[in-house]
């Protein structure tokens, strides 16, 4: 006869069962997750989207424009201030002319340019002013060699060469080259970008920088030089047959090394300071 089954033996629901009294599987959290996934990746895609947009415009209504301006040969003083650009002088050669080129980058704002001459000085500046939007003025000039020259960029690069007459280079941002000139005076400096005074001649010389190094080489007989920097190396090349020199070397993070004869009477007087930085004073 067949055993028959004992309904007390028959399993019951247990109560961590997922058939609960609802008889619905509880809900688990990974749907929440993939929702707010979702979400943040639709707000990066519309945001990659929008700033492609932006600067897709910003490429379409950006132009630069180029002209080329005769400059008259009898100007002896020349003065750049312009807000954002680089700013290159050097002496007209034989079969040039006396000229200044120029690119003006324009976009959503365009630089507020004006060229002056008074007398034999010629005076340009250009300012961007505030907004967003590509803004620069970049310019190349050809004079003549006995011109003094002064230079102020905000943002750009500053070279000057070839020149006999006093030179004053500065920038915020970007370097400041100064070489094969000769004047009474030259001063360079930048808060952001190296200095370098290069096959110069004068009777005192300033090269700054606040964050950049400092380099002055291939020099010629002296009154003062100067050689500053906050956070760079600093290194002089002296002209052998000039020493000894008035030295005053100092860092305070680095290296000092001063291999020229030294005279604190001498009339030639040297001062090389960082702060962060080895300081270099050699002949050669």
């Amino acid at each position: 006869m067949p055993e028959t089954l004992d309904s007390a033996s028959s399993p019951s629901p247990s109560p961590s069962s997922p058939s609960s009294a609802s008889g619905r599987p509880e809900r688990s959290g990974r749907p929440l997750v993939r929702r707010v996934v979702r979400i943040a990746a639709l707000l990066t895609g519309l945001t990659l989207v929008g700033g492609a947009a932006w600067y897709a415009l910003l490429f379409l209504v950006t132009r630069t424009d180029t002209a080329t301006e005769p400059i008259d040969p009898s100007v002896r003083s020349v003065e750049v201030d312009i807000s954002s650009g680089d700013v290159e002088i050097d002496v007209v050669g034989s079969g040039e002319k006396t000229e200044l080129h120029k690119e003006l980058t324009k976009s959503l704002r365009s630089p507020d340019e004006d060229i002056e001459r008074k007398g034999d000085s010629l005076s340009i500046s250009a300012d961007c002013g505030e907004g967003v939007g590509q803004c620069a003025s970049d310019y190349r000039l050809t004079v003549p060699a006995d011109t003094r020259v002064k230079v102020v960029s905000r943002m750009g690069d500053v070279s000057v060469k070839g020149v006999e007459g006093s030179v004053e280079g500065r920038t915020r941002v970007g370097s400041v080259d100064v070489r094969h000139v000769s004047g009474d005076r030259i001063v360079a400096t930048s808060k952001t970008g190296d200095v370098t005074l290069k096959d110069v001649k004068f009777g005192t010389a300033e090269a700054r920088s606040k964050l950049g190094g400092v380099r002055v080489e291939d020099i010629s007989p002296f009154e003062k030089v100067t050689a500053v920097s906050k956070m760079g190396d600093v290194e002089l090349h002296l002209p052998s047959d000039a020493g000894p020199f008035d030295v005053n070397a100092e860092t305070r993070v680095g290296d000092r090394k001063v291999t020229v004869d030294q005279d604190s009477s001498s009339g030639a007087a040297v001062e090389a300071r960082t702060k962060i930085g080895d300081v270099t004073i050699r002949e050669g």
